[in-house]
């Protein structure tokens, strides 16, 4: 254990001794940081120190999940006694069918800690005014986005006695660039790894400069039924409703799309995805989850098969099978969270071609759409949604891009698309942004016979 293993002890045995049954208690502790740009400067920079410890109670099959800040010793045993008290009132939770008893070890996951992300903060700066100077350099006129890093320290013990510690390191930068109001380019660099960290910045502020010039001159599009190629930054989002619903919980809720599609058949034999805690450079990476599992790889798409759900002890003992070590305090918007599953990292078999492969051997009209925000849903369940493509949006004819084009809105079906998926590239990059909450490795998709609509005046 780590510098916070006494704490922890103490706080979990002073637990069981109000009558609690079972106890899970987790420490992070870290220091986050944000520099906000926009009009081609720097505008905002924030540093947050996070000291938080989180305690999940059972009791009687109650549960409760409780976040106590900058904690010592008196006022956790005094926010216990509480809880303790308010436990008592609780109904029973008929989703909680216990946590992880078995201890086992679990392995180191090289890349998760980079320690140059200690002097990272003193350069930051210049390299975020480098990445402005070069969307500049690449034809925009505006430059705006944000870049947070940070370093987290994090300590487990649970009432089973089974526990450990790691520390993370992690930067995530997006970066919109713009030549005039309607024109604008997107990128998103993310990861751990701090190797090369200006030429990944600078690459990235290149790509989103001649987006946004590509973009220059767009007329409103022709609505019809297109072949769309989606940026991994748009097939992240997307398809990411379809791997995100391959969980016990949502099916609960009714907002899964592939609720009864385990075994099933639902994408391309060459499409296959799985959920990984183990890949290094993952912002959603971890050597175990907070029941104390070992982390694993867990198939979810396998050769075009549903292959399985992700799963905790709970859930697992409820499908008659073992945890997938996702389980993590899942948020429902109000309360105290729920103990439950909830993804790590989506991580996607990379296929065969380059992107400008795509490009040329698209023959008939196709849309490459290189941004989207505000996917929505008509059916969630069914899987009928919009989005609305942002940034550069460009038509192809013949195997070339021939004009960028403006207002057209994606309006499908989750389940049809990645039915028809065609072809997979082998640009595999990690997206992970406000669109898309999973950390997802994956390249550009292409997919035949989409519906696009024309906005209307």
């Amino acid at each position: 254990m780590g510098k916070f293993e006494d704490l922890l002890k103490n706080t979990v045995d002073f637990t069981l001794k109000q009558g609690v049954e079972e106890v899970i208690a987790r420490y992070n502790q870290g220091i986050d940081y944000q520099i906000r740009f926009s009009n081609s400067m720097i505008d905002i920079m924030k540093r947050w120190e996070n000291d938080k410890l989180e305690l999940f109670l059972v009791k009687d099959q109650k549960t409760t999940q409780i976040e106590i800040r900058s904690p010592k010793m008196p006022l956790i045993e005094e926010r216990i006694l509480h809880t303790v008290k308010f436990l008592e009132h609780l109904p029973k939770n008929p989703f909680y069918s216990g946590m992880e008893m078995e201890k086992k070890p679990y392995q180191k996951i090289e890349g998760l800690f980079d320690s140059r992300i200690k002097t990272f903060p003193d350069k930051a700066t210049d390299n975020v005014n480098a990445v402005i100077n070069t969307s500049l350099e690449a034809g925009a006129k505006k430059v705006a986005g944000v870049l947070y890093f940070g370093q987290n320290n994090t300590e487990l013990l649970t009432s089973h006695n089974i526990g450990g510690n790691y520390d993370d390191s992690y930067y995530r930068m997006t970066v919109r660039s713009f030549v005039d109001g309607e024109s604008s380019g997107q990128d998103i660099v993310c990861g751990r790894n701090l190797s090369n960290i200006e030429k990944k910045f600078n690459i990235s502020a290149e790509n989103s400069g001649k987006l946004a010039v590509m973009a220059v001159g767009g007329k409103q599009g022709i609505g019809g039924t297109y072949d769309v190629i989606l940026s991994p930054t748009v097939a992240a989002n997307v398809f990411g409703e379809i791997t995100s619903g391959a969980n016990p919980l949502l099916v609960m809720l009714g907002m899964s799309p592939v609720s009864d599609s385990i075994g099933k058949k639902i994408a391309p034999d060459n499409l296959s995805i799985e959920d990984n805690a183990l890949v290094g450079d993952g912002l959603g990476s971890r050597p175990f989850d907070v029941e104390g599992k070992p982390s694993l790889q867990t198939p979810i798409i396998e050769n075009g098969l549903l292959k399985s759900f992700i799963q905790n002890t709970s859930t697992g003992k409820n499908y008659g099978c073992q945890s997938t070590a996702n389980s993590e305090f899942v948020g429902l918007g109000i309360g105290s969270k729920m103990l439950a599953p909830s993804p790590s990292n989506m991580v996607y078999k990379s296929g065969d071609y380059s992107l400008d492969e795509i490009i040329a051997e698209s023959k008939k009209p196709t849309i490459y759409i290189t941004s989207n925000w505000y996917t929505r849903f008509t059916n969630q369940l069914e899987g009928i949604f919009s989005t609305i493509p942002r940034d550069g949006l460009f038509l192809i004819e013949n195997g070339e891009i021939v004009k960028p084009v403006r207002k057209l809105r994606l309006a499908d079906n989750l389940l049809r698309m990645m039915s028809n998926i065609t072809a997979i590239g082998k640009d595999v990059k990690q997206i992970a942004w406000w669109e898309v909450p999973t950390p997802t490795f994956l390249p550009t998709i292409k997919v035949a016979d989409c519906n696009i609509t024309a906005a209307t005046k």
